[in-house]
């Protein structure tokens, strides 16, 4: 496999110096660019949201970013410990996380914890709902979280601190830097949180024990541009430190540490008609787990990626674009429980964009993957937008996704199952998109039906393990509102989201677990001049935690306010302010036996020069 490495990177080059020698037809390069093209140009009948950066800048996890923004449901095992989503009611391992275009889920359970995420490192995060395996491989079913850098082509330079201090010892520290010029572009990002989290657990008389954290975040991304060319370089160091908290019926003595780091190198050459893009990546995660935290005793696990991705982007005619992908991926794990273990993916898809007319156009795509462990099915997708009216957009799109068991399904020791084979799904969705004025609203429904979903027994002997043995249906509604004013000095905006998720075992007609039926989230955000107030809300329906839908965690509602103030010339802010959360003390679970924290409050300082 070595050699077929070679081989496929040699093309992959060839395919870049290609695009180098059509010099007669440069393109101007645009003044900001993004590094997921896929994302802009081929996903136009699928619901897309991008989150603003005041509310990236509000939070100090991801997780609580999308907790008051979306409809997905985290399940979160106490306040900055492990935070897993369920997205439109699937499970963690089909939710993808895509960092400039490349995935980064871990290799090892197929998961991303977002509570390793910080929203700051990111400038635009956007939750493109719905199916994406053709774009963005194993997991994309319930949805993809793209965490995306821009980089900006001007004269301009910016430096941006934020120093927080609150309840439960938490400090937090974010500093970002960029400078630019027409031709090149350079930011540094780091950020740093630490917290005692040793909240009261209400209506106890116990409180949140263990439950220490801090978290290291830092990354640069710089971009150089001459003529047709482009070179960006995205790097992204994570380390993190925690103890995993108690529970109300247990005590834990555990830790867990863990750190991964991502580079992503790409090369684009633009022309007239074409975009010829080739990304090198390297992806490294390590974790180490200590059962008792006062010893040296640790399971743990590694693992390497490294990827090589070629696109060519052609301009068919003024209205079709097409798009021909390549990817080889090679994944080396190691790890106490699953020994020596490595897997070769070769991916070929083409995806095709056609605006028919001004109101009308449609997509299509295909993609087909071949693996050393499993065969992988064929997969398609294909979406539509159509403007009815000025007012009145409709837009649909169906596909078929999969995910491949990871190596935790596949080797842990005493449990794995290498006989298992990639779960696979059918979806659609009809999405309808109304401009009223200063309102936008948006209604969506769903339906996903997948087959040989993974779910972990116990077999004859008691021993639990890997199964492919589950039909589930998922189906449900979504509705959006937002709406923007302002008068003289006065600006007003508010924001609502409300999900209905049915998700459900096709044999034995239960909800799935820690899906709830009921999820909103609200925002109201008053400016005047120079003095800001925002009120969040989210509310969070009954979640079942047993598989006979008896035990259950109950609906809660959680709300927080904050209020800044900013001082100082516009080259020169400096902005003072304090958040409230959980201003009505709710006593609250996420999943069952963890409390999560009672009120609290920060005071932040973030200036600006």
């Amino acid at each position: 496999m070595n050699r077929q490495y070679c081989l496929i990177s040699l093309f992959l080059l060839c395919c870049g110096f290609f695009g180098n020698a059509q010099t007669d037809t440069i393109q101007r390069l645009d003044t900001v660019v993004l590094n997921d093209s896929k994302l802009v140009h081929f996903s136009e009948g699928f619901k897309l949201q991008t989150l603003s950066d005041s509310i990236l800048d509000n939070h100090t996890s991801l997780t609580d970013v999308l907790r008051f923004s979306t409809p997905i449901y985290f399940k979160e095992n106490g306040y900055g410990m492990v935070s897993s989503p369920s997205f439109r009611g699937t499970n963690a391992s089909q939710t993808a996380v895509i960092w400039n275009g490349i995935p980064i889920n871990s290799a090892l359970n197929g998961q991303t914890d977002f509570n390793t995420i910080a929203p700051q490192a990111s400038d635009a995060i956007t939750v493109r709902s719905g199916g994406g395996s053709v774009p963005y491989g194993s997991g994309a079913i319930g949805g993809s979280i793209h965490l995306n850098n821009e980089m900006v082509f001007k004269e301009f330079s910016e430096t941006d601190l934020k120093l927080l201090y609150g309840s439960f010892g938490t400090v937090e520290g974010n500093f970002k830097t960029k400078m630019a010029s027409k031709t090149m572009f350079a930011d540094v990002h780091v950020n740093f949180i630490s917290s005692e989290n040793d909240y009261e657990y209400l209506e106890t008389d116990q409180k949140n024990e263990n439950g220490e954290f801090n978290r290291f975040n830092a990354g640069t991304d710089i971009g150089f541009k001459r003529k047709n060319h482009l070179f960006t370089w995205n790097t992204n160091y994570f380390l993190g430190k925690r103890n995993f908290s108690n529970t109300i019926t247990a005590i834990s003595r555990s830790r867990y540490e863990d750190v991964t780091t991502r580079n992503l190198f790409s090369w684009k050459v633009f022309g007239k008609k074409y975009e010829s893009t080739l990304k090198v990546a390297h992806l490294y995660e390590q974790y180490w787990y200590f059962a008792n935290r006062e010893t040296n005793n640790y399971d743990g696990g590694r693992a390497h990626t490294l990827l090589s991705d070629y696109a060519f982007d052609y301009k068919l005619q003024k209205d079709i674009k097409l798009s021909f992908n390549a990817n080889y991926t090679r994944i080396e794990g190691k790890g106490t429980n699953i020994g020596t273990n490595t897997r070769n993916t070769l991916t070929f898809f083409l995806m095709l964009h056609h605006q028919v007319t001004d109101a009308f156009s449609y997509g299509a795509s295909v993609r087909q993957s071949f693996l050393n462990d499993f065969d992988n099915p064929f997969l398609f997708s294909a979406d539509a937008s159509y403007k009815v009216a000025d007012w009145y957009t409709v837009k649909a799109n169906g596909s078929k996704n999969y995910r491949v068991p990871t190596f935790n399904d596949l080797y842990w020791n005493a449990g794995g199952n290498d006989a298992l084979q990639p779960e696979s799904s059918l979806q659609g969705e009809l999405s309808n998109v109304f401009h009223f004025g200063k309102l936008q609203l948006e209604a969506t429904a769903y339906y996903i039906h997948s087959n040989e979903l993974i779910q972990w027994r116990p077999n004859a002997s008691g021993v639990w393990m890997p199964e492919n043995v589950s039909e589930v249906e998922n189906y449900g509604g979504e509705f959006s509102a937002t709406y923007k004013t302002s008068f003289q000095k006065h600006d007003f905006e508010i924001q609502a989201n409300y999900a209905y998720t049915k998700a459900f075992n096709v044999e034995k007609q239960k909800q799935q677990l820690y899906v709830p039926f009921h999820k909103a989230t609200g925002l109201f955000t008053y400016t005047y001049n120079r003095f800001q107030f925002e009120y969040q809300s989210y509310y969070n329906g009954k979640a079942f935690t047993t598989t006979d839908n008896k035990g259950s965690v109950k609906a809660h509602s959680v709300s927080n306010i904050r209020t800044s103030y900013t001082l100082g010339p516009k080259t020169n802010l400096i902005m003072l302010g304090v958040n409230a959360n959980n201003i009505f003390n709710t006593y609250y679970e996420n999943v069952a036996y963890r409390p999560m924290p009672n009120r609290n409050i920060q005071t932040f300082i973030n200036i600006k020069f």
